[in-house]
């Protein structure tokens, strides 16, 4: 596999961080980027957010499902804006 620095900043910066680490470039940019995405753990769509709140209250989403009942909603509305019961 091939990535390609084309930004003359960029190389600069990963020859840099390589070279103080003591490091080739290849690994001087898998740490880093590593590092970020750490940092920066995915974010999670709002299905999947609502899917979790859900399951916190015991419903679980099927396909083919009938609909959650309106009482989920309730709660689900106060979990979001961080509400207590």
């Amino acid at each position: 596999m091939t990535l390609s620095i084309r930004s003359p900043k960029a190389d600069e910066m990963a020859r840099r961080l390589a070279k103080t680490r003591g490091v080739s470039i290849t690994r001087a940019v898998e740490t880093a980027l590593e590092a970020e995405l750490k940092r920066h753990p995915r974010r999670e769509s709002p299905s999947e957010i609502a899917r979790q709140i859900l399951a916190r209250r015991g419903i679980v989403i099927v396909p083919g499902q009938p609909p959650v009942p309106q009482s989920a909603y309730h709660d689900l509305d106060h979990d979001l804006i961080g509400e207590d019961d």
